[in-house]
């Protein structure tokens, strides 16, 4: 109803005309006010840009005086009196960064090579030597150029600053380099400064040469003798070209080189900061300089628009007029967002509540497969029980029956026995199948609980029970490794183990047919390792591991948690390792 009335109020006649009326006027004054702030940022960049435009100007001057002032002093000093020329250069590197590097060169008549090296020598620099640029393509290129067929040699013989990783470069051809050949050759023609094309520095950035020759012109035209002096600068137009960030920090900045507008230095791209948060226009200036040997061009890119000042008058405007509407469509939505919220909630519910039904099911099919485990390990405990139950009545009725008989037999004819020697001989009988009982009933025993492991420990029980398989007699080589720890285990791990050793053995005894077998036995920190190897015919142990009661020793591991690794294949033995991880060791836990 609310609702309603709110909207009958918005359709009236009257307020939809004062609603045009005001959408009118603020659309007037939000245009007057961004022509306001148009023309401001155009007059300032154009301002900022002429600035600019001086600065790098002005470099390009202070490049050729700073080049023709090198020269004049290089010319008035001679190339003898190098620490002057090297102050005056230190002074104008400091004064100038953008200033790197003063170079000074001398042509050299190739074959007086050897002299010019003796003389630089003399002059301070051991290691001067006079290099080429030798192409990988060419290995064994030009030794020298000619200058209208002259030939001439112009090796570098001054460097500031001396660096060491610039050592290298005293003495190098610069005739040789393409690069440094096109702008060198050109001031010897005309005597004027020539820039080279800007190129990659090593030190990082870009940067150019400026090439000056001295006294190159004569009345007749450019002459070329020996001994003319020639003078370089390195520049870095990216230093140069930051010099002018400062002046104009909204605008992109690009130094390209030449009619074909190479690029000249990094283009240095607005603070993101100062860019406007709403585009509209953008303003551009490009200048080009062909004054002092250096053709460069200037570009200069200003996006120009609103900012989040002007954005936030305007945002102020705009909220006076239409806050009333907003406050509705804000209630409209945050009873939107509440019902979309609620919708939410009730489906994560439904999502919490099925995912809780299925761990719900997967553990009760865990609980029940464990249970069906459990069921399976008790069946076949009292099958395992039933079995060595019925091979001790057997063997008490096959041995003990049997010899008892005989004793029986013996005794009673020992009593209708008349002379004394035939006495001796049952009684001799007798004794012997006592013997013989004793040795059935102390070896079923020994199977049953061997007495060494009780009185001795695993170790030892282990040896007498391999002694008992007769190993030797069969021509089977034993190696035997027993880890004295295994004696230290608890009680149930010294049993199985033992059991475990035994079945593995009595197995490979009757059916691998080998002629060596290994036993180890070792405790560490993952547990009880226990290796039976033998180098028999092996077996498929996915047919026949019921057969040689491999099942049981599975059974005995599992239970205590361990694993079984059975590896064999046909004639090439059979190799099982058991791993069981120990709890304690007689009441002390393991780490």
């Amino acid at each position: 109803m609310k609702n309603q009335i709110y909207l009958n109020f918005f359709l009236l006649r009257a307020t939809l005309v004062r609603l045009i009326l005001t959408l009118g006027s603020v659309a007037l004054v939000m245009t007057l006010f961004i022509a306001i702030v148009m023309n401001y940022q155009r007059t300032s960049f154009n301002v900022n840009a002429t600035n600019a435009i001086s600065q790098i100007n002005e470099s390009l001057i202070i490049n050729d005086a700073a080049l023709s002032g090198f020269s004049s002093l290089l010319n008035a000093i001679g190339a003898g009196n190098l620490q002057a020329a090297r102050d005056f250069t230190q002074r104008m590197r400091d004064a100038y960064p953008h200033i790197y590097m003063f170079e000074a060169l001398v042509s050299v008549d190739p074959e007086k090579k050897a002299a010019h090296e003796a003389s630089m020598h003399a002059a301070g620099y051991p290691d001067y030597k006079l290099t080429r640029y030798v192409s990988k393509k060419n290995p064994t290129g030009k030794l020298f150029n000619t200058i209208d067929d002259v030939p001439m040699l112009y090796p570098i013989f001054f460097i500031d600053p001396y660096l060491d990783s610039v050592k290298g470069l005293m003495g190098f051809d610069m005739l040789s380099a393409r690069k440094m050949r096109e702008p060198l050759l050109a001031s010897l023609a005309h005597g004027e400064a020539v820039a080279s094309e800007p190129y990659k520095l090593r030190e990082g950035g870009r940067g150019y040469i400026l090439v000056k020759a001295i006294d190159t012109i004569s009345a007749d035209g450019p002459s070329y003798q020996e001994g003319g002096l020639t003078v370089l600068l390195l520049i870095k137009t990216d230093t140069m070209l930051a010099s002018v960030v400062d002046m104009i920090p909204s605008a992109s900045l690009s130094l390209m080189y030449g009619e074909d507008r190479k690029i000249a230095a990094e283009k240095i791209l607005p603070n993101p900061d100062s860019r406007p948060l709403v585009e509209l226009q953008t303003l551009t200036i490009e200048h080009e300089f062909y004054e002092f040997g250096q053709p460069f061009t200037l570009l200069l890119e200003q996006k120009t628009g609103l900012y989040s000042n002007h954005l936030q008058l305007m945002a102020l405007i705009s909220f006076l007029i239409f806050g009333g509407y907003g406050l509705l469509y804000r209630v409209r939505f945050s009873k939107y967002r509440l019902q979309l919220q609620r919708d939410a909630a009730v489906l994560e519910l439904a999502q919490q509540h099925s995912h809780l039904e299925t761990m719900v099911a997967q553990r009760t099919r865990e609980l029940q497969r464990k249970s069906d485990e459990n069921k399976r390990l008790s069946q076949q405990l009292i099958r395992v029980q039933e079995d060595q139950y019925h091979h001790i009545a057997r063997e008490l009725h096959d041995e003990f029956g049997q010899t008892l008989t005989a004793i029986k037999i013996n005794a009673h004819i020992l009593e209708n026995t008349k002379t004394a020697a035939d006495v001796s001989i049952y009684a001799q009988e007798i004794t012997a199948q006592a013997d013989g009982l004793y040795e059935t009933m102390r070896d079923l025993i020994q199977r049953l609980r061997p007495e060494a492991l009780d009185m001795f420990g695993l170790k030892v029980a282990l040896e007498q029970c391999l002694l008992a398989f007769h190993l030797h007699e069969q021509n089977v080589e034993l190696q035997l490794v027993i880890d004295d720890a295994v004696s230290d285990m608890a009680e149930i791990y010294t049993i199985t183990s033992y059991r475990i050793v035994q079945e593995l053995v009595n197995n490979a005894v009757k059916y691998s047919q080998q002629t060596q077998l290994k036993v180890e036995l070792v405790v560490n920190d993952d547990g009880l390792n226990i290796c039976v190897v033998d180098d028999g015919i092996g077996f498929d142990p996915l047919q026949s591991k019921a057969g040689f009661g491999l099942s049981s020793v599975e059974e005995r591991v599992r239970s205590l948690g361990g694993y079984v690794d059975i590896k064999t294949e046909a004639n090439k033995g059979v190799n099982v390792c058991i791993q069981i991880p120990l709890q304690e060791l007689k009441g002390k836990p393991v780490n």
